[in-house]
Protein backbone atom coordinates (compact mmCIF):
# COMPACT_ATOMS: atom_id res chain seq x y z
CA UNK A 1 0.00 0.00 0.00
CA UNK A 2 1.24 3.57 -0.55
CA UNK A 3 -0.02 6.90 0.80
CA UNK A 4 0.81 9.88 -2.07
CA UNK A 5 -1.50 12.52 -0.62
CA UNK A 6 0.96 14.16 1.84
CA UNK A 7 2.17 17.67 0.32
CA UNK A 8 4.76 16.94 -2.02
CA UNK A 9 7.88 18.86 -0.43
CA UNK A 10 10.60 19.94 -3.60
CA UNK A 11 13.65 18.10 -2.35
CA UNK A 12 16.71 19.64 -0.02
CA UNK A 13 18.39 19.84 -3.20
CA UNK A 14 15.85 21.97 -5.09
CA UNK A 15 15.31 24.23 -1.63
CA UNK A 16 19.34 24.84 -1.44
CA UNK A 17 18.85 25.90 -5.45
CA UNK A 18 21.05 22.81 -6.23
CA UNK A 19 17.83 20.81 -8.14
CA UNK A 20 15.68 22.33 -10.63
CA UNK A 21 12.77 23.68 -8.23
CA UNK A 22 9.33 22.46 -10.73
CA UNK A 23 7.43 19.99 -9.07
CA UNK A 24 7.42 17.36 -11.41
CA UNK A 25 11.23 18.20 -12.48
CA UNK A 26 14.21 18.24 -9.76
CA UNK A 27 16.74 17.65 -12.02
CA UNK A 28 20.20 18.14 -10.59
CA UNK A 29 23.69 17.23 -10.18
CA UNK A 30 24.62 16.79 -14.13
CA UNK A 31 21.85 19.65 -14.88
CA UNK A 32 22.59 22.89 -15.93
CA UNK A 33 20.44 25.36 -13.71
CA UNK A 34 19.88 28.92 -13.52
CA UNK A 35 19.17 31.13 -10.49
CA UNK A 36 15.99 33.16 -10.67
CA UNK A 37 16.60 36.30 -11.46
CA UNK A 38 14.36 37.73 -8.95
CA UNK A 39 14.63 35.86 -5.79
CA UNK A 40 18.19 34.47 -7.12
CA UNK A 41 16.54 31.22 -4.71
CA UNK A 42 14.99 28.85 -6.54
CA UNK A 43 17.26 27.49 -9.80
CA UNK A 44 15.83 25.76 -12.81
CA UNK A 45 17.16 23.86 -15.27
CA UNK A 46 15.60 25.64 -18.28
CA UNK A 47 14.12 29.03 -19.19
CA UNK A 48 10.79 27.00 -20.52
CA UNK A 49 10.44 25.06 -16.81
CA UNK A 50 11.25 28.03 -14.95
CA UNK A 51 8.35 30.24 -17.24
CA UNK A 52 5.73 26.75 -16.19
CA UNK A 53 6.68 27.36 -12.61
CA UNK A 54 6.15 31.33 -12.69
CA UNK A 55 2.55 30.91 -12.12
CA UNK A 56 3.41 29.12 -8.70
CA UNK A 57 6.73 31.18 -8.21
CA UNK A 58 5.91 34.88 -8.99
CA UNK A 59 4.19 35.56 -5.17
CA UNK A 60 7.00 34.80 -3.49
CA UNK A 61 9.67 35.26 -5.58
CA UNK A 62 8.27 39.49 -6.02
CA UNK A 63 7.92 39.25 -2.11
CA UNK A 64 11.84 38.18 -1.81
CA UNK A 65 13.05 40.73 -3.93
CA UNK A 66 11.27 43.22 -1.98
CA UNK A 67 12.51 42.18 1.52
CA UNK A 68 16.01 41.94 -0.35
CA UNK A 69 15.89 45.72 -1.38
CA UNK A 70 13.75 47.38 1.45
CA UNK A 71 15.71 50.04 2.79
CA UNK A 72 14.51 48.61 6.28
CA UNK A 73 15.80 45.35 5.69
CA UNK A 74 19.72 47.05 4.22
CA UNK A 75 19.61 49.27 7.49
CA UNK A 76 18.91 46.81 9.88
CA UNK A 77 21.77 44.10 8.75
CA UNK A 78 24.44 47.15 7.99
CA UNK A 79 24.07 47.87 11.94
CA UNK A 80 26.55 46.04 14.05
CA UNK A 81 25.42 45.15 17.01
CA UNK A 82 22.49 43.70 15.14
CA UNK A 83 24.23 42.03 12.69
CA UNK A 84 26.39 40.49 15.34
CA UNK A 85 23.27 38.40 17.01
CA UNK A 86 22.28 37.95 13.53
CA UNK A 87 25.66 35.57 13.27
CA UNK A 88 25.31 34.59 16.01
CA UNK A 89 21.72 32.72 15.54
CA UNK A 90 18.80 32.70 13.10
CA UNK A 91 17.24 36.65 13.03
CA UNK A 92 17.80 36.69 9.63
CA UNK A 93 15.85 34.00 8.39
CA UNK A 94 13.14 34.99 11.13
CA UNK A 95 13.42 38.34 9.72
CA UNK A 96 13.01 37.28 6.39
CA UNK A 97 9.68 35.61 6.93
CA UNK A 98 7.98 37.88 9.00
CA UNK A 99 8.83 40.93 6.20
CA UNK A 100 7.77 38.31 3.64
CA UNK A 101 4.68 37.08 5.22
CA UNK A 102 3.94 41.05 6.21
CA UNK A 103 4.28 41.77 2.68
CA UNK A 104 2.10 38.73 1.25
CA UNK A 105 -0.69 39.26 3.46
CA UNK A 106 -1.43 42.43 1.46
CA UNK A 107 -2.31 40.30 -1.05
CA UNK A 108 -4.68 38.99 1.36
CA UNK A 109 -2.32 35.91 2.07
CA UNK A 110 0.06 34.11 4.25
CA UNK A 111 3.07 31.87 3.18
CA UNK A 112 2.48 28.05 2.24
CA UNK A 113 4.85 25.51 4.23
CA UNK A 114 6.19 25.01 0.84
CA UNK A 115 7.17 28.52 0.73
CA UNK A 116 8.84 28.69 4.19
CA UNK A 117 10.93 25.97 3.50
CA UNK A 118 12.77 27.97 0.33
CA UNK A 119 13.64 30.81 2.59
CA UNK A 120 14.42 28.75 5.79
CA UNK A 121 16.58 26.03 4.11
CA UNK A 122 19.10 28.68 2.20
CA UNK A 123 22.46 27.56 2.54
CA UNK A 124 24.90 29.50 5.41
CA UNK A 125 28.16 29.46 6.06
CA UNK A 126 29.37 26.90 8.98
CA UNK A 127 31.67 29.58 10.51
CA UNK A 128 29.56 33.13 10.69
CA UNK A 129 26.03 31.85 9.92
CA UNK A 130 25.67 34.26 6.96
CA UNK A 131 23.34 33.43 3.81
CA UNK A 132 23.79 34.88 0.36
CA UNK A 133 20.62 36.96 0.69
CA UNK A 134 23.21 38.51 3.65
CA UNK A 135 25.95 38.65 2.04
CA UNK A 136 24.19 40.67 -1.07
CA UNK A 137 22.67 42.90 1.36
CA UNK A 138 26.26 43.79 2.83
CA UNK A 139 27.35 44.04 -0.68
CA UNK A 140 25.05 46.56 -1.81
CA UNK A 141 25.23 48.86 1.46
CA UNK A 142 28.88 48.77 0.88
CA UNK A 143 28.83 49.24 -2.78
CA UNK A 144 31.18 45.99 -3.19
CA UNK A 145 29.91 43.01 -4.94
CA UNK A 146 29.14 39.25 -3.17
CA UNK A 147 30.75 36.28 -4.69
CA UNK A 148 28.47 34.32 -2.68
CA UNK A 149 29.00 31.03 -0.72
CA UNK A 150 31.45 28.37 -1.26
CA UNK A 151 30.15 24.61 -0.69
CA UNK A 152 32.37 21.86 0.65
CA UNK A 153 33.74 20.42 -2.64
CA UNK A 154 33.45 16.95 -1.67
CA UNK A 155 29.18 16.98 -0.01
CA UNK A 156 28.15 20.20 -1.36
CA UNK A 157 25.46 20.14 0.80
CA UNK A 158 28.02 22.32 3.27
CA UNK A 159 28.97 26.08 2.88
CA UNK A 160 31.33 28.57 4.00
CA UNK A 161 31.52 32.66 2.98
CA UNK A 162 35.48 32.60 2.22
CA UNK A 163 38.65 29.90 2.38
CA UNK A 164 39.96 31.07 5.85
CA UNK A 165 36.04 29.97 6.63
CA UNK A 166 37.08 26.70 5.44
CA UNK A 167 40.08 25.91 7.30
CA UNK A 168 38.23 26.68 10.23
CA UNK A 169 35.14 24.72 9.75
CA UNK A 170 37.11 21.83 8.31
CA UNK A 171 38.11 19.48 10.80
CA UNK A 172 34.36 19.88 12.39
CA UNK A 173 33.15 19.19 9.08
CA UNK A 174 35.03 15.88 9.26
CA UNK A 175 34.73 15.43 12.71
CA UNK A 176 32.85 12.20 13.80
CA UNK A 177 28.81 13.44 14.18
CA UNK A 178 27.12 12.63 17.15
CA UNK A 179 23.96 13.06 14.91
CA UNK A 180 24.29 10.24 12.65
CA UNK A 181 21.69 7.41 13.29
CA UNK A 182 23.88 4.53 12.35
CA UNK A 183 27.24 4.19 13.16
CA UNK A 184 30.06 7.29 13.82
CA UNK A 185 30.44 9.27 10.04
CA UNK A 186 31.09 12.95 9.61
CA UNK A 187 29.40 15.70 8.44
CA UNK A 188 30.60 15.38 5.33
CA UNK A 189 29.93 11.71 4.87
CA UNK A 190 26.51 12.20 5.88
CA UNK A 191 25.95 14.60 3.73
CA UNK A 192 27.57 12.65 0.02
CA UNK A 193 24.61 9.85 1.61
CA UNK A 194 21.97 12.17 1.71
CA UNK A 195 22.49 13.38 -1.94
CA UNK A 196 22.65 9.55 -2.83
CA UNK A 197 19.47 9.12 -1.21
CA UNK A 198 17.87 12.09 -2.67
CA UNK A 199 18.56 11.14 -6.08
CA UNK A 200 17.96 7.35 -5.59
CA UNK A 201 14.37 8.98 -4.39
CA UNK A 202 13.98 11.25 -7.44
CA UNK A 203 14.32 8.41 -10.05
CA UNK A 204 12.27 5.87 -8.18
CA UNK A 205 9.40 8.32 -7.91
CA UNK A 206 9.95 8.99 -11.47
CA UNK A 207 10.03 5.33 -12.11
CA UNK A 208 6.96 4.04 -9.81
CA UNK A 209 4.77 7.55 -9.92
CA UNK A 210 4.64 7.93 -6.12
CA UNK A 211 5.49 10.79 -4.01
CA UNK A 212 9.19 11.11 -2.80
CA UNK A 213 7.79 10.91 1.08
CA UNK A 214 6.71 7.04 0.39
CA UNK A 215 4.02 6.33 2.68
CA UNK A 216 4.39 2.64 1.66
CA UNK A 217 2.55 0.09 3.84
CA UNK A 218 3.51 -3.70 4.01
CA UNK A 219 0.26 -5.84 2.31
CA UNK A 220 0.82 -9.02 4.97
CA UNK A 221 -0.74 -8.77 7.81
CA UNK A 222 1.19 -11.16 10.27
CA UNK A 223 -0.74 -13.90 12.25
CA UNK A 224 0.23 -12.66 16.27
CA UNK A 225 1.74 -9.93 17.67
CA UNK A 226 5.35 -10.38 17.91
CA UNK A 227 7.50 -8.44 20.25
CA UNK A 228 9.61 -5.31 18.49
CA UNK A 229 12.31 -5.87 21.21
CA UNK A 230 15.35 -6.80 19.80
CA UNK A 231 13.85 -6.05 16.24
CA UNK A 232 15.66 -3.74 13.38
CA UNK A 233 14.00 -1.98 10.47
CA UNK A 234 16.02 -4.37 8.53
CA UNK A 235 14.58 -7.17 10.01
CA UNK A 236 11.17 -6.19 9.90
CA UNK A 237 10.75 -4.57 6.01
CA UNK A 238 13.48 -6.02 4.57
CA UNK A 239 12.44 -8.77 2.92
CA UNK A 240 8.77 -7.15 2.58
CA UNK A 241 10.48 -4.23 0.63
CA UNK A 242 12.22 -6.69 -1.73
CA UNK A 243 9.15 -8.46 -2.49
CA UNK A 244 7.40 -5.15 -3.39
CA UNK A 245 9.93 -3.21 -5.22
CA UNK A 246 11.18 -6.34 -7.13
CA UNK A 247 14.94 -5.70 -5.45
CA UNK A 248 17.88 -8.17 -6.69
CA UNK A 249 19.23 -10.14 -4.32
CA UNK A 250 22.64 -8.10 -4.81
CA UNK A 251 21.09 -5.00 -4.27
CA UNK A 252 21.08 -3.84 -0.97
CA UNK A 253 17.52 -2.53 0.73
CA UNK A 254 18.85 0.43 2.47
CA UNK A 255 17.83 3.16 0.50
CA UNK A 256 14.39 1.94 0.30
CA UNK A 257 14.51 1.46 3.90
CA UNK A 258 15.25 4.96 4.69
CA UNK A 259 12.66 6.37 2.23
CA UNK A 260 10.12 4.23 4.04
CA UNK A 261 11.33 5.25 7.41
CA UNK A 262 10.44 8.77 7.26
CA UNK A 263 6.71 7.83 8.09
CA UNK A 264 6.80 4.48 8.92
CA UNK A 265 8.46 5.50 11.73
CA UNK A 266 5.48 6.87 13.56
CA UNK A 267 3.30 3.97 13.61
CA UNK A 268 6.24 1.47 14.30
CA UNK A 269 6.61 4.32 17.53
CA UNK A 270 3.22 4.07 18.21
CA UNK A 271 3.56 0.00 18.41
CA UNK A 272 7.02 0.25 20.98
CA UNK A 273 5.58 3.14 23.30
CA UNK A 274 2.35 1.04 23.87
CA UNK A 275 4.86 -2.20 23.97
CA UNK A 276 7.16 -0.48 27.00
CA UNK A 277 3.81 1.22 28.76
CA UNK A 278 1.92 -2.01 29.12
CA UNK A 279 3.13 -4.69 31.90
CA UNK A 280 1.73 -7.14 30.10
CA UNK A 281 0.42 -7.82 26.18
CA UNK A 282 -3.42 -7.59 27.09
CA UNK A 283 -3.15 -4.29 24.74
CA UNK A 284 -2.47 -6.21 21.94
CA UNK A 285 -6.32 -8.65 22.06
CA UNK A 286 -8.66 -4.97 22.73
CA UNK A 287 -11.41 -5.04 20.22
CA UNK A 288 -10.84 -1.34 20.10
CA UNK A 289 -7.46 0.38 20.32
CA UNK A 290 -7.46 4.05 20.60
CA UNK A 291 -4.78 6.61 19.70
CA UNK A 292 -4.51 10.39 20.48
CA UNK A 293 -2.21 12.40 17.67
CA UNK A 294 -0.75 15.80 19.01
CA UNK A 295 -0.44 17.31 15.31
CA UNK A 296 2.62 19.31 14.43
CA UNK A 297 2.30 22.92 12.41
CA UNK A 298 2.91 21.02 9.25
CA UNK A 299 -0.01 18.43 9.47
CA UNK A 300 2.31 15.40 8.62
CA UNK A 301 0.33 12.95 11.04
CA UNK A 302 -2.95 13.65 9.20
CA UNK A 303 -1.54 13.78 5.38
CA UNK A 304 0.71 10.45 6.41
CA UNK A 305 -2.24 8.60 7.39
CA UNK A 306 -2.65 5.48 5.43
CA UNK A 307 0.69 4.25 7.30
CA UNK A 308 -0.77 3.73 10.58
CA UNK A 309 -2.64 0.98 9.17
CA UNK A 310 0.67 -1.24 9.84
CA UNK A 311 -0.60 -1.11 13.35
CA UNK A 312 -4.00 -3.18 12.23
CA UNK A 313 -1.66 -5.19 10.40
CA UNK A 314 0.55 -6.17 13.77
CA UNK A 315 -2.14 -6.26 15.94
CA UNK A 316 -4.60 -9.00 13.96
CA UNK A 317 -6.85 -8.99 17.35
CA UNK A 318 -7.52 -5.65 17.36
CA UNK A 319 -10.70 -5.31 15.36
CA UNK A 320 -10.65 -0.76 15.24
CA UNK A 321 -8.11 1.26 15.05
CA UNK A 322 -9.37 4.75 16.27
CA UNK A 323 -7.31 7.55 15.81
CA UNK A 324 -8.30 11.12 16.48
CA UNK A 325 -5.38 13.44 15.18
CA UNK A 326 -5.33 16.91 17.77
CA UNK A 327 -4.45 20.34 17.04
CA UNK A 328 -5.15 24.13 15.79
CA UNK A 329 -3.18 23.19 12.53
CA UNK A 330 -5.33 19.65 11.94
CA UNK A 331 -7.71 20.10 8.70
CA UNK A 332 -11.35 20.36 9.08
CA UNK A 333 -12.48 16.94 8.41
CA UNK A 334 -15.80 14.86 9.39
CA UNK A 335 -14.65 11.48 11.03
CA UNK A 336 -13.90 9.51 8.40
CA UNK A 337 -14.53 4.95 8.27
CA UNK A 338 -10.83 4.97 5.85
CA UNK A 339 -10.36 2.60 3.09
CA UNK A 340 -8.37 0.06 4.45
CA UNK A 341 -6.11 -3.15 2.83
CA UNK A 342 -8.53 -6.29 1.14
CA UNK A 343 -6.95 -8.44 3.73
CA UNK A 344 -8.51 -5.91 6.55
CA UNK A 345 -11.59 -5.74 4.55
CA UNK A 346 -12.35 -9.03 4.48
CA UNK A 347 -11.33 -9.71 8.01
CA UNK A 348 -13.83 -6.98 9.03
CA UNK A 349 -11.12 -4.83 10.35
CA UNK A 350 -11.61 -0.57 10.78
CA UNK A 351 -9.65 2.49 10.70
CA UNK A 352 -11.41 5.55 11.77
CA UNK A 353 -10.07 9.10 11.94
CA UNK A 354 -11.30 12.05 14.22
CA UNK A 355 -10.46 15.45 13.27
CA UNK A 356 -10.12 18.01 16.08
CA UNK A 357 -9.39 21.57 15.48
CA UNK A 358 -8.07 22.58 19.05
CA UNK A 359 -5.38 21.99 21.75
CA UNK A 360 -5.43 19.07 23.17
CA UNK A 361 -6.48 20.37 27.09
CA UNK A 362 -9.36 22.39 25.50
CA UNK A 363 -10.64 18.70 23.86
CA UNK A 364 -10.49 17.43 26.88
CA UNK A 365 -11.92 20.17 28.94
CA UNK A 366 -14.78 20.26 26.50
CA UNK A 367 -15.57 16.88 26.40
CA UNK A 368 -16.01 16.45 30.13
CA UNK A 369 -17.60 13.56 31.70
CA UNK A 370 -17.83 12.15 28.41
CA UNK A 371 -14.23 11.86 27.63
CA UNK A 372 -12.68 8.71 26.96
CA UNK A 373 -8.67 8.42 28.00
CA UNK A 374 -6.96 6.67 25.21
CA UNK A 375 -4.49 3.46 24.85
CA UNK A 376 -1.51 6.27 24.18
CA UNK A 377 -0.96 9.59 23.76
CA UNK A 378 1.60 10.59 21.29
CA UNK A 379 3.04 13.98 20.09
CA UNK A 380 5.94 13.72 17.04
CA UNK A 381 8.79 15.90 17.17
CA UNK A 382 6.81 17.45 19.45
CA UNK A 383 9.99 20.19 21.07
CA UNK A 384 8.99 22.62 17.66
CA UNK A 385 8.61 25.65 19.48
CA UNK A 386 6.75 27.22 16.77
CA UNK A 387 4.08 24.80 17.20
CA UNK A 388 0.61 26.25 17.90
CA UNK A 389 -0.45 23.09 19.52
CA UNK A 390 1.94 24.07 22.48
CA UNK A 391 0.78 27.51 22.48
CA UNK A 392 -0.37 26.61 25.96
CA UNK A 393 1.79 23.57 26.31
CA UNK A 394 2.30 23.08 30.15
CA UNK A 395 -1.61 23.12 30.32
CA UNK A 396 -1.36 19.71 28.02
CA UNK A 397 1.58 18.79 30.13
CA UNK A 398 -0.44 18.49 33.20
CA UNK A 399 -3.75 17.15 31.87
CA UNK A 400 -1.99 14.08 30.73
CA UNK A 401 0.12 13.41 33.88
CA UNK A 402 -3.09 14.37 35.88
CA UNK A 403 -4.87 11.82 34.67
CA UNK A 404 -2.32 9.50 34.18
CA UNK A 405 -2.52 9.00 30.56
CA UNK A 406 -0.74 6.77 28.76
CA UNK A 407 1.51 9.35 26.90
CA UNK A 408 5.35 9.67 24.50
CA UNK A 409 6.73 12.09 22.99
CA UNK A 410 9.21 12.18 20.09
CA UNK A 411 11.94 14.75 19.22
CA UNK A 412 14.15 16.12 16.19
CA UNK A 413 17.21 15.61 17.93
CA UNK A 414 19.11 15.27 21.66
CA UNK A 415 18.69 18.79 22.35
CA UNK A 416 15.20 18.94 21.88
CA UNK A 417 14.29 15.77 23.41
CA UNK A 418 16.53 16.84 26.59
CA UNK A 419 14.35 20.17 26.86
CA UNK A 420 11.13 18.41 26.62
CA UNK A 421 12.30 15.34 28.94
CA UNK A 422 13.28 18.35 31.46
CA UNK A 423 9.97 20.41 31.06
CA UNK A 424 7.97 16.69 31.56
CA UNK A 425 9.74 15.96 34.64
CA UNK A 426 8.99 19.78 36.00
CA UNK A 427 5.17 19.01 35.37
CA UNK A 428 5.58 15.89 37.83
CA UNK A 429 5.96 13.23 34.86
CA UNK A 430 8.08 9.94 36.00
CA UNK A 431 9.88 8.60 32.60
CA UNK A 432 9.80 4.92 32.02
CA UNK A 433 13.49 3.88 31.87
CA UNK A 434 12.91 2.47 28.14
CA UNK A 435 11.39 5.77 27.29
CA UNK A 436 14.10 8.46 28.51
CA UNK A 437 16.05 10.78 26.46
CA UNK A 438 17.18 8.26 23.90
CA UNK A 439 17.73 7.87 20.53
CA UNK A 440 14.36 6.37 18.85
CA UNK A 441 15.03 2.90 17.26
CA UNK A 442 11.77 3.25 15.18
CA UNK A 443 12.76 7.06 14.54
CA UNK A 444 13.15 7.96 10.80
CA UNK A 445 16.67 7.08 9.37
CA UNK A 446 16.36 9.81 7.03
CA UNK A 447 18.87 12.74 8.30
CA UNK A 448 18.20 16.30 7.39
CA UNK A 449 20.44 19.12 7.94
CA UNK A 450 19.51 21.02 10.80
CA UNK A 451 17.80 24.37 9.27
CA UNK A 452 18.93 26.83 11.55
CA UNK A 453 22.09 25.60 12.85
CA UNK A 454 25.77 25.14 10.52
CA UNK A 455 26.40 21.62 11.69
CA UNK A 456 24.38 18.37 12.84
CA UNK A 457 21.26 16.94 11.61
CA UNK A 458 17.58 16.43 12.76
CA UNK A 459 15.37 13.36 12.13
CA UNK A 460 11.73 13.16 12.18
CA UNK A 461 11.00 11.25 15.92
CA UNK A 462 14.82 10.19 15.49
CA UNK A 463 14.44 11.07 19.82
CA UNK A 464 12.31 10.10 22.55
CA UNK A 465 11.98 12.48 24.48
CA UNK A 466 9.84 11.05 26.98
CA UNK A 467 6.94 8.10 27.99
CA UNK A 468 4.92 7.81 31.19
CA UNK A 469 1.34 6.99 32.32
Amino acid sequence: MQDDSRPNFPPLTARMGQACYYHSCFKGDAAPLSRCGGCRRAAYCSPAIHQLDWSSHKSLCKTIAKVEASITVSALFADEIVQEYVRGFTKQVLTCLRLSQRLLLTGSRSLTAVEETLIKDEPRCMVCTRTDHLMRIEAATSGTTSEGLIPCPDCSFSFCCSSAHWEAAFALHHAPCDDARVGTRSQCQINVELRTQLRFENVLAKERGHGRRCGWVPARVKAAWTSLEGSTWESEFGDELRKFYKIPAWSPTAPWIRMVSDTLSMAMTILYGLEKLNKDDAWTRKKTLTVHILVGPLAFECHASTMFEEILHRLPEVKTLKIVFCGPTVPERVTENCETCPQCTRRGNKRIHEYVVQTYHQFVERKGSRFEPPDLCVAFNSAVPVSPQWTHREKTYQLLVDRKIPSLFTAYNREEAEMEAAELRMDGATLHPALGTMKNLWGSLHPLPAPHKQYGFYTPSGWVAGGFN
